[in-house]
């Protein structure tokens, strides 16, 4: 055997032991501020859509309401930042599953209901990453409890 043939036999035979030891990952567990969104996009978008390259990115931004001696840390609107997450998705996917990461409960005792917030903005954007004005979606705006018990469906329509 040439010592070219047994390198690739030693790095084919390495490469199926590596792979051999990969365990799968076990499906991700949905967290106490895990929701879905539901995606509906009109026939003129999804043709839109499939004949670019483009994907979905979402960016849900959780707030929750101060209470008055916290007002001063608040917005315009009294909301208190508790988080964000930016998550892209292949333009395929209708079904979009939110895990609410990157809210941080330790704020929670500083809101008025205890609860958080979401306001989710969904946009098309380039293989760079960069968010364009290939499609128009609507926004959700409520809170998370009222996402997990039903799923907000995001209409997304062409903007011309």
């Amino acid at each position: 055997m040439s010592f070219k043939a047994f390198l690739k036999s030693g790095l084919s035979l390495a490469l199926m032991l590596g792979l051999s030891q990969c365990e799968r990952a076990a499906p991700a567990k949905p967290g106490p501020y895990a929701y879905d969104l539901i995606l509906q996009l009109t026939p003129a978008a999804e043709a839109k859509l499939k004949a670019s390259n483009r994907h979905f990115t979402v960016d849900a931004y959780y707030y929750g309401m101060a209470k008055p001696e916290y007002r001063e840390k608040a917005d315009k609107l009294n909301r208190l930042d508790i988080g964000y997450d930016k998550v892209a998705f292949d333009a395929r996917t209708r079904h979009i599953h939110m895990t609410g990461d990157g809210i941080d409960p330790k704020i929670f005792p500083q809101v008025m209901d205890g609860q958080p917030y979401v306001l989710v903005t969904v946009r098309t954007a380039t293989k760079a990453g960069f968010p364009d004005e290939l499609l128009y979606c609507h926004n959700y705006a409520g809170t998370i409890s009222d996402a997990q018990i039903h799923s907000p469906v995001i209409g997304c329509d062409t903007q011309y």
